[in-house]
Formats: C-alpha cells, structure tokens, sequence
C-alpha cells in the first residue's frame, strides 16, 4: 500500500519541460502557446582562428507574447536564463557566420 501511495505521488509531480528553438533574425515560433520571435541579433565574438583581447558576446532582441501578455527580452550568450511568459528562455548556441548564409540561434526554454 505504501508503494502504491509513493508511486501515486511521484506520478502527481510536475515533469519539468524543456524546448529547444532555432531562429533566424525575424522568424517565430509557438512553443507551448506563446508566440516567441527573434527580432534582431548582434554577434561580437571573436572570429575563429583569430587572436582577440576580448571574446565578445551574442545578443538576440526576442519578442515573446502568451494570451495578453506581450514583453520584450534581451539575452546573451554566454549569459543566465530570462525569465518570459513563455517560461525559463536561455539562449544556448549561435552558429558562426559562413560566406552569404544567415546565422542561427538556438534557445531552450524550460517551464
């Protein structure tokens, strides 16, 4: 009976969950009913194989909207999770710019 009661309240506890999003400057995703867009993003990292005083950031302008709620976010990479209405968001990875194609962010939003 103890097991069963155990088990009964491991199963009521609330699973966290995770997503992980790719954009590119100006497109938009729904993730659990909120509406996030990358407005705009700047990329101030060191070029690869080059010698930099300093390492340089990304910073990505998001947009995020849930029902009537509609905020403006700023993130960084490397940088902490900003807390939206869409839930924890935190902006994990950037791909480096190559020839003509557009750069990618990727973030993970966890509620």
């Amino acid at each position: 009976m103890l097991k069963l009661l155990l088990l009964t309240a491991v199963l009521a506890l609330p699973v966290a969950s995770a997503a992980s999003v790719t954009l590119g400057a100006g497109q938009t995703v729904m993730v659990d009913g909120a509406k996030i867009t990358l407005l705009r993003f700047t990329d101030s990292r060191c070029p690869e194989k080059a010698i930099c005083v300093m390492a340089g950031n990304v910073k990505a302008s998001l947009f995020v909207v849930r029902g009537k709620s509609a905020r403006l976010h700023t993130v960084y990479l490397p940088g902490i999770p900003v807390s939206t209405a869409a839930g924890e968001l935190s902006l994990k990875a950037a791909t480096r710019r190559e020839g003509s194609g557009a750069q990618k962010l990727t973030f993970v939003v966890e509620k």
